[in-house]
């Protein structure tokens, strides 16, 4: 090779743009640019399960940093039902309880995963996101909505389960009004006896001992109805409160 045509090729190099590393990594402030690096990689994986994982966790972020649209894709990226549930769990959860946002946009989001639900396959897995929606509408403090979406469920046992979840929730705030509503709303005997007594114990917890009364003696079975009202006797006794050393 001749001394002008080497010299010619390193001039070609000098021109040509080569990222470095430095240029190409992200800063910790930059979260857009993480969260780029993380489906990136993410697309790498062989693993599916933890591609799935990968797809949760980083729809949380985007959630909580604003992006519902870029969140709620990440769930049609995800190839199992169980796992798309949980990821609309994880979102409405996230977005519920660590963020304070007016009513509207809470709607707005659980709205958008409403709509990821629906196109949910497994039946199963659908009820079962519906649930956390309505878990996270109670927690954001959307009792009627919350209601509205447990309606859309087809499985009588997971919607029992739904209302009687969200009373929880709903008991745990101190709004008794609202458990009650959730509870009667459950048509199922069984189930219904198990959302009171449970219900009953939270109010016995936030030491709204009259409140729990009122939930214990609503209870039909005999057996829960007495291990509610025995508690909160041990209560008022003071049984409950740890010995003093």
């Amino acid at each position: 090779m001749r001394p002008s045509t080497f010299l010619f090729i390193i001039a070609i190099i000098g021109l040509t743009p080569i990222k470095s590393y430095a240029q190409i990594a992200c800063t910790t402030n930059d979260l857009p640019c993480l969260f780029k690096t993380i489906e990136a990689e993410a697309l790498k994986m062989n693993e599916p399960r933890w591609r799935n994982h990968a797809y949760r966790d980083l729809a949380v972020s985007k959630a909580m940093n604003g992006d519902i649209d870029g969140a709620t894709a990440l769930i049609a990226k995800i190839n199992n039902a169980d796992t798309q549930a949980m990821t609309i769990r994880a979102i409405g959860m996230a977005v519920a309880i660590h963020q304070n946002l007016p009513d509207d946009s809470y709607r707005s989001i659980f709205s958008q995963l409403d709509k990821s639900a629906q196109t949910i396959k497994d039946a199963g897995a659908k009820d079962i996101a519906y649930t956390y929606i309505a878990m996270a509408q109670a927690f954001a403090k959307l009792d009627d909505d919350a209601t509205k979406t447990t309606l859309q469920m087809t499985n009588p046992a997971l919607k029992h389960k739904a209302y009687g979840e969200t009373a929880e929730i709903q008991a745990e705030r101190g709004n008794a009004t609202a458990a009650l509503a959730s509870i009667n709303a459950i048509d199922s005997d069984a189930f219904k006896n198990k959302a009171l007594a449970i219900v009953s114990g939270i109010f016995l917890k936030r030491d709204e001992i009259d409140t729990a009364l009122s939930f214990a003696m609503k209870i039909e079975n005999p057996t829960k109805k007495i291990s509610a009202i025995q508690k909160i006797i041990d209560t008022r006794q003071g049984l409950n409160e740890e010995p003093k050393r």
